[in-house]
């Protein structure tokens, strides 16, 4: 539980260590993906990952930097991780980076949290900061995804992000689900520089 709550306290002190941040305009969409209401995100970067960012063309995950808050049991976190973790493998081999399971033979480590509308999340943000950013609507689901890329031993965070919005990202996988996603991490990755560079 301790490590838990640090990990958390780690991934949203970026919130307010953020250099940037901006709402981005969502990209087209086709029709069949349009939602039913606007949605609206808000991303905060901790700084730009071209000038931040060691070069490095390997990473892999840490258990610890993986927490996902809104599960409602083990068996659900776990499929969460699992497309989450998918999901970030598959953009950020556009940019030519591999995932290596073997933690020793990677350069980096990928942290993420997610969170929808989760108290203790929201909680932690208020009692650690005394505010929390600016998304609240009763009627939609409030998700909140962070990421973070560490070094290898786990002592220095080179960068971080935090996107918050109304998304569907808590529902079940599909196609749609996988591209919209794959616009998100393009929103909060796509200053990667292309890897080795």
């Amino acid at each position: 539980m301790k490590k838990i709550a640090l990990t958390t306290a780690l991934f949203i002190s970026l919130l307010v260590l953020s250099a940037c941040s901006h709402s981005p305009a969502e990209p087209p969409i086709a029709q069949s993906e349009v939602p039913a209401k606007p949605e609206r995100m808000t991303v905060a970067y901790s700084a730009e990952p071209v000038k931040v960012l060691p070069a490095f063309t390997t990473f892999t995950w840490h258990g610890q930097y993986s927490p996902v808050l809104s599960a409602k049991d083990k068996q659900q976190e776990a499929a969460v991780q699992a497309d989450i973790k998918k999901q970030v493998i598959t953009y950020l081999q556009t940019k030519g980076y591999r995932y290596q399971a073997d933690p020793a033979q990677a350069e980096m480590v990928i942290g993420f949290l997610f969170a929808v509308n989760d108290a203790r999340a929201t909680k932690s943000i208020y009692d650690k900061f005394g505010t929390v950013p600016g998304m609240t609507q009763a009627v939609y689901k409030k998700g909140t995804f962070l990421l973070t890329v560490l070094d290898r031993e786990l002592q220095k965070v080179y960068w971080r992000a935090a996107l918050q919005g109304y998304s569907h990202l808590e529902t079940k996988s599909s196609a749609a689900n996988s591209a919209r996603m794959q616009k998100i991490l393009d929103i909060m990755l796509g200053g990667f520089p292309k890897a080795g560079r």
